[in-house]
């Protein structure tokens, strides 16, 4: 629906002679203008191009479809299998969670970016932003949480079973849920704080959710973590390129044939440039109200778009994650069992033979040679290697 701007124009033939009345009985009739109307589109729509709708939604769309299947598939894995059900992964799983529920809102708040222009009730008008706000505080916080968590199994290796226990890590997402709705309350609160009306006459992100509190949100939220997340990663890289070179020169001895570098450096450099590059653009929204609607939406979207780099960050880089999803697949789709599986015996490593003793799987594909291969895996290297270099392997 376009809104109607009405311009009228009176057109009046000019009186050349003042009108005369010699009896002055008789009233002069006013001449009735003629009425030109105009409509006008409204400034404050910003989907005026049949070409935006299209590409807004086919976004939409594919990134609700990767974040939902992704994120939902891991927390069946971490439902299903008990081997999973560990305290780090309790991390992940707050994470699969939170960006699930962005990827089943994102459809919703489409539509409410759609008609958001003719809502001028405030608490309409908030209520998306503020669950988008909640959502995306969890996802922010279980980043940083998984970042610390990798940094303590390095640091105290022999006290990480104590501090991290299945209720500490409980109370610590409880922690996280709570703080994140008290976050997300703050614009509700502070517009009506602030300004103390129940209606608005533009309800884009900038004009509701008001400068004070994105940058509030901003100082404590995004700031503290994304420290937290750098400072992790660093450490883990230091205390990481320590441990493998001692590990690289033992199994160099060992073997008869040097092996491949360490990726150690390219995985932790993606995990944090990935975060940084997804989160940071949004953050500029804090500190201006001169970006276009479209821009905001846009830079919205690539934040969000990191519900669908967390599960292959956080998750499926694990070969464990990997080999309980390959089944949970075969079960839902039993067509795909041959495909899925491939017998792989140059591939074969002491993570993928540790995965399927783990999960309680026999390797029927497997041959031979791959089970010998596991084997000498198992026997040797596993009794020679602390816990701090199989932290720094699985890596």
């Amino acid at each position: 629906m376009v809104p109607r701007v009405n311009i009228t124009i009176s057109i009046k033939e000019p009186d050349l002679d003042p009108p005369s009345d010699p009896g002055g009985s008789v009233p002069t009739t006013p001449t009735r203008p003629e009425v030109m109307e105009w409509v006008l589109p409204s400034t404050n729509d910003p989907w005026t191009s049949p070409g935006q709708l299209s590409v807004a939604v086919l976004l939409v769309f594919l990134l609700s479809t990767t974040i939902i299947c992704s994120n939902a598939l891991l927390l069946i894995a971490v439902y299903r299998f008990k081997r999973l059900r560990n305290p780090s992964n309790y991390f992940v799983a707050s994470l699969a969670s939170a960006d699930l529920g962005i990827g089943l809102l994102l459809p919703p708040g489409l539509y409410f970016e759609f008609t958001r222009s003719h809502v001028r009730c405030i608490l309409l008008c908030l209520f998306p932003y503020c669950l988008f706000i909640l959502l995306c505080s969890v996802a922010l916080l279980s980043i940083t949480a998984v970042a610390v968590d990798r940094c303590t199994s390095l640091a105290s290796p022999l006290r990480y079973n104590n501090i991290i226990t299945h209720g500490s890590v409980v109370r610590y997402i409880a922690l996280f849920w709570i703080y994140s709705f008290l976050l997300s309350s703050f614009p509700m609160l502070y517009w009506f704080s602030a300004k103390g009306s129940t209606t608005t006459q533009n309800c884009s992100f900038t004009s509701v959710i008001l400068w004070p509190s994105r940058l509030f949100l901003f100082s404590v939220l995004f700031v503290p973590c994304t420290l937290l997340v750098i400072g992790s990663y660093g450490y883990v890289y230091i205390v990481a390129r320590s441990h493998a070179r001692a590990i690289f020169s033992a199994e160099l001895s060992f073997r008869q044939h040097p092996l491949s570098g360490p990726k150690y450096g390219r995985t932790l450099a993606g995990t944090v440039g990935l975060f940084c590059l997804l989160w940071m653009p949004f953050q500029a929204v804090a500190f201006t109200d001169s970006l276009h609607e479209r821009t905001i939406f846009y830079l919205g979207l690539l934040a969000i778009a990191s519900a669908a780099t967390d599960p292959w960050m956080y998750g499926y880089r694990s070969a464990e994650f990997r080999l309980a999803s390959l089944r949970i697949l075969e079960t839902i789709f039993p067509q795909l069992s041959g495909a899925l599986h491939k017998p792989q015996v140059r591939h074969a490593s002491m993570a993928s033979c540790v995965s399927h003793a783990r999960l309680g799987t026999t390797p029927n594909h497997m041959t031979h040679t791959v089970d010998t291969m596991c084997a000498t895996f198992i026997e040797i290297p596993m009794l020679t290697r602390s816990i701090e270099e199989t932290a720094v392997a699985e890596l």
